[in-house]
């Protein structure tokens, strides 16, 4: 069995550089936001189960990931998000 390939340093860094600057990003936002933006972008929950799971209106959750959204692509200066 060959062994696998090793990482590019230089891809990794970039990576694991981004992942920290999105848990930063996130650690900055209101507990609500990043609570609802994190279980839809990361965990995939639809917003009905979203809205299920925190007790809050389906439009309220909506809300949030917006607004989480605009905050995350303001602090990390991203426009794709």
């Amino acid at each position: 069995m060959p062994l696998p390939d090793r990482p590019d340093p230089g891809r990794t860094s970039v990576v694991a550089g981004t992942r920290l600057d999105l848990l930063d990003a996130l650690a900055q936002l209101a507990p609500g936001l990043a609570e609802s933006v994190a279980l839809r972008d990361v965990l995939g929950l639809s917003y009905h189960e979203i809205a299920m799971l925190l007790e809050v209106p389906e439009g309220t959750v909506k809300s949030r990931i917006h607004e989480a959204r605009r905050q995350l692509r303001r602090q990390l200066g991203d426009g794709r998000m």
